[in-house]
């Protein structure tokens, strides 16, 4: 069994953390083994609230249900499903800046069909 060297990361809350890994555990539970407080949502890979961004290294999601494979390709990964393949920092909390990048840039409104627009005008 390999331990990999996890580097928790986020300037802005303060949080610079290395922990040891095995490539059996999830990431997500040996930091909160360590007493790490990350995001958590439903701890099954079927939501965002424990998105993390992959700076350096690799992890093993295959197990998550959220994430687009765009999104994975730009380096998200879900830590409550994700194990460690290396050594590797992930910018923590991440789940905000995932939302207001480019993948979730907004739909343009359809145009409303003249007869809409006709009946809220009488209205």
């Amino acid at each position: 069994m390999a331990v990999y060297q996890v580097r928790l990361l986020n300037p802005s809350l303060g949080l610079d953390r290395t922990i040891a890994v095995p490539d059996d555990e999830y990431i997500q539970d040996m930091a909160i083994a360590e007493g790490i407080r990350l995001p958590a949502g439903c701890r099954q890979g079927n939501c965002s609230a424990c998105i993390v961004k992959v700076a350096i290294g690799e992890v093993d999601q295959s197990e998550q249900k959220f994430l687009r494979p765009e999104e994975i390709a730009a380096g998200y990964a879900i830590t409550c499903v994700a194990y460690a393949l290396s050594d590797c920092t992930l910018e923590t909390h991440q789940e905000g800046v995932l939302y207001k990048s480019s993948l979730y840039a907004p739909v343009p409104e359809l145009k409303k069909s003249e007869s809409q627009s006709d009946r809220q005008s009488e209205t």
